[in-house]
C-alpha cells in the first residue's frame, strides 16, 4: 500500500503493522505489570534496637508505639530485669515508630522472637514475627526468661496487623 501525504510518499507492508502492534501489546502489558507491582506491598526498613531473652515485660505483646513518652515507659518497664541498665536506644518519633514483640515469661531458655519483616499492603501494617521454642529434650539454661524484640520502622498511619513469618515451618 502506498499513501501519499504532502508530497511525501509513505509504504506500509504488513510486517510494518505487526511490528508497530507487537510494540503496542508489549507496552500495554508492561504498564499493566507496574499497575500490579504499584499495587503491592512495600517492604519498610528495620531497625533492630534491642533484642534478647530477659526483659522486664513479662506477659506477651505485641505493640506499636508512636510516642517518646510511650516508648520510655517501655523501656522503663524493660529495664527492671536484672538491673537492665542500658540507655534508651534513640527513636526520632517525627520519622520512626517502634515495633515490640514479646513473649512473656518462659519457664527456660531457647525461647526466640523476632520481628523479620514489615510491609505496607492494601490498608494495614503487616508485621511479620518469627517465633521459635527449644526441642522438648534440648538442654537449656533453667531460668525464666522473657524473649523480646524492640524495632524501629519508618512512621506509618496504616492499621498494624501482626502475622507469624512462614506459619508452615517446623518451630525450632
Amino acid at each position: 500500500m502506498v499513501v501519499s501525504w504532502r508530497g511525501v510518499r509513505l509504504v506500509e507492508t504488513k510486517i510494518d503493522m505487526n511490528v508497530f502492534q507487537t510494540i503496542g501489546i508489549g507496552l500495554s502489558l508492561a504498564c499493566l505489570f507496574n499497575c500490579v507491582v504499584a499495587n503491592g506491598a512495600q517492604t519498610l526498613p528495620i531497625r533492630s534496637l534491642k533484642k534478647g531473652a530477659f526483659s522486664g515485660i513479662r506477659e506477651a505483646k505485641q505493640e506499636v508505639v508512636k510516642s517518646a513518652d510511650a516508648w520510655q515507659k517501655i523501656w522503663k518497664q524493660h529495664a527492671t530485669a536484672g538491673g537492665e541498665s542500658d540507655k534508651i536506644p534513640a527513636v526520632d518519633f517525627s520519622k520512626e515508630m517502634v515495633v515490640l514483640a514479646t513473649m512473656g515469661t518462659k519457664r527456660t531458655g531457647g525461647y526466640i522472637i523476632e520481628i523479620v519483616g514489615v510491609e505496607a499492603q492494601d490498608k494495614a501494617l503487616k508485621i511479620s514475627l518469627k517465633k521459635s521454642s527449644p526441642p522438648p529434650d534440648a538442654m537449656t539454661i533453667q531460668a525464666l526468661t522473657a524473649p523480646f524484640h524492640f524495632v524501629a520502622v519508618p512512621k506509618s498511619n496504616l492499621k498494624p496487623e501482626f502475622v507469624e513469618a512462614n506459619p508452615g515451618a517446623n518451630k525450632k
